[in-house]
């Protein structure tokens, strides 16, 4: 494979998936083969090889007669999601206090605060992006490569959702400054910190609680999101979390 060739399937690779990540390509949109490529300035074959990419991890799904669409996104996956990440945060936490080092701390310490920086600029994209770094540099640190490839996975998928609690897409709070979007910046940055710091001091039990708590941070921000029915500001149609399916499956 040329590098020109390659430059351009990493470049389509790029550009289409950080439109899913941000919903500017929305949950089970169809993609225009033809058009992507031509909005992209390459030819269809980097386009589709990077469709097969993106099928690999999950974000777009490929359809009868060589149709692609992007993933969808449900209440179902989303629990399972929020079930695995409550897995692996254990996990990640117990072989973080056994096994990390100091420079391994201190590598956290600077994702944190690019994480604290994203949040400073009010970037949906750029906190949803940098915190996703941050929870796969704490898997990378555990030095177990099936639980990275799992982080990898779930955090990917994760990803859409946290660009929306955020405040991206016009979801919850998207003007930047309203209180509630406010309190969560400052909830995400108090439990980086906490969940630092007790990683520093080797107390398991208390690193445990900080990433369980969380986690539910999270699930209570995308659940005030569907109560909220802030799906009606969403600039997209298909998605398939709403205030009626959620209402549905709690009855």
């Amino acid at each position: 494979m040329s590098t020109r060739t390659r430059n351009a399937r990493e470049r389509a690779y790029e550009q289409l998936r950080q439109r899913i990540l941000t919903l500017e390509l929305a949950p089970s949109q169809r993609l225009d083969e033809n058009r992507i490529a031509e909005e992209l300035g390459v030819s269809r074959t980097p386009v589709r090889e990077a469709f097969h990419q993106l099928s690999a991890e999950g974000l777009v799904t490929i359809v009868s007669r060589g149709g692609y669409v992007v993933a969808d996104m449900n209440l179902h996956r989303f629990r399972e999601l929020i079930e695995a990440q409550h897995i692996l945060v254990r996990a990640v936490t117990h072989l973080l206090v056994a096994r990390a080092t100091e420079d391994d701390f201190d590598e956290l310490e600077a994702a944190v605060r690019a994480v604290d920086d994203a949040e400073q600029s009010r970037d949906p994209h750029a906190v949803a992006d940098s915190n996703s770094k941050l929870h796969i540099l704490e898997t990378q640190l555990t030095r177990n490569e099936y639980l990275l490839s799992m982080a990898e996975r779930v955090y990917t998928h994760l990803q859409r959702l946290a660009f929306l609690s955020f405040g991206g897409a016009g979801g919850i709070a998207g003007d930047g400054q309203d209180p509630s979007l406010l309190k969560h910046y400052e909830n995400v940055h108090d439990d980086h910190w906490d969940y630092l710091k007790a990683l520093r001091s080797r107390d398991v039990v208390t690193a445990e609680k900080v990433a369980v708590r969380h986690v539910e941070l999270f699930q209570s921000r995308i659940r005030q999101f569907l109560e909220m029915n802030a799906v009606e500001r969403i600039d997209f149609s298909d998605l398939s979390i709403s205030a009626h399916s959620a209402c549905t499956d709690e009855n």
